[in-house]
């Protein structure tokens, strides 16, 4: 049992989350996000907890890609301090759009375990009754999340006022909505022996696994968009050519073969590769033309991760012996 994953040190068993456990101790923070924090620290916790999550999630879903998420999960660090979220690239979309699914998927399932001071179940719908079933238990506080994850994450973008900023926003409105577009009917049925005479159903977030998928499919159709200078660029213009569930970028992405620390890619050299496979994970184009090695290993990894209330995560660990190519 672990909550480093958090960069927060506190004790699982009961979380103090007031400012000094939260706020103080996680980097990089903007004075808008710390301003926050210090009002709602429980909160902030939770959001964290989803970026984390996220970028989890961003690692599973991209694995099989030369850039692959590895390079934002680094011991007392901030993701979004990555030079990489400094830039205009499909990958940069992906990585904003995913981490406001993630805090929005997080502080909406806290707010129904009754754990935050700022929020309960969403009850919008209680009560009301359909033909056979009526809206009732505790229905996860979507709307909540979605409002803390624009001032928690949006923030430091309106106070920039130029392209990127505001295609940031638009990435992370887009993750937002792959959360709040497949919210789904829970229930549980009632009478007698299980006859579901009468059901009552509550709205829940659907499995973050899910999110990512369509996160994954939206990153593999990402938009550029063509701009001549980024801070005088005219955002209108492309709001109107956009969807707003679609991912955009306005820069070339680099070919993350080799370590460029100006980009936050660690390269692909010592990744394991495919050398049967006709994708993306194929050693030719994994390893960038440089070849590959074939290696007999035991490899172990974390694995089966759960994310618990607040602030840590029990992953199991996998091992396995096996024969592997790696990327020279």
């Amino acid at each position: 049992m672990s909550n480093d994953i958090l960069r927060l040190n506190i004790p699982p068993e009961e979380p103090n989350l007031d400012p000094n456990t939260v706020c103080k101790t996680y980097p990089e923070l903007s004075q808008e996000q710390y301003s926050l924090c210090f009002e709602h620290p429980d909160v902030t916790a939770s959001a964290i907890q989803g970026i984390q999550v996220a970028i989890h999630e961003c690692q599973h879903q991209l694995k099989e890609y030369r850039w692959n998420c590895s390079s934002l999960e680094k011991k007392n660090k901030n993701p979004h301090a990555s030079p990489l979220l400094e830039r205009g690239y499909k990958e940069t979309a992906f990585a904003y759009a995913i981490s406001a699914a993630g805090v929005t998927h997080q502080v909406a399932k806290a707010c129904s375990l009754g754990k935050l001071k700022s929020c309960g179940c969403d009850m919008s719908l209680h009560g009301k009754i359909r033909q056979k079933w009526e809206w009732g238990g505790c229905s996860h506080n979507v709307e909540f999340g979605e409002d803390f994850s624009k001032k928690f994450l949006d923030s430091k973008e309106r106070k920039a006022r130029d392209i990127h900023g505001r295609i940031n926003i638009h990435n992370n409105r887009a993750g937002r909505l792959a959360v709040i577009k497949n919210v789904n009917r829970q229930c549980k049925c009632h009478g007698m022996s299980g006859s579901c005479e009468l059901r009552t159903c509550w709205k829940a977030t659907p499995e973050f696994r899910e999110v990512g998928k369509r996160l994954r499919r939206k990153y593999e159709k990402a938009r550029k968009v063509d701009i001549l200078n980024k801070a005088t660029a005219r955002y209108r213009r492309i709001r109107k050519q956009t969807r707003r569930t679609e991912l955009v970028y306005y820069e070339r992405s680099p070919n993350y073969c080799d370590p460029n620390p100006l980009v936050d890619s660690p390269g692909t050299s010592g990744r394991l590769c495919n050398k049967t496979s006709d994708g993306v994970d194929n050693c030719e184009t994994l390893c960038c033309g440089r070849g590959y090695n074939t290696l007999r290993v035991r490899r172990t990894e974390r694995c089966d991760c759960k994310f618990h209330w607040c602030c840590y995560v029990v992953c199991q660990t996998c091992h396995y012996n096996e024969w592997v190519t790696v990327c020279k």
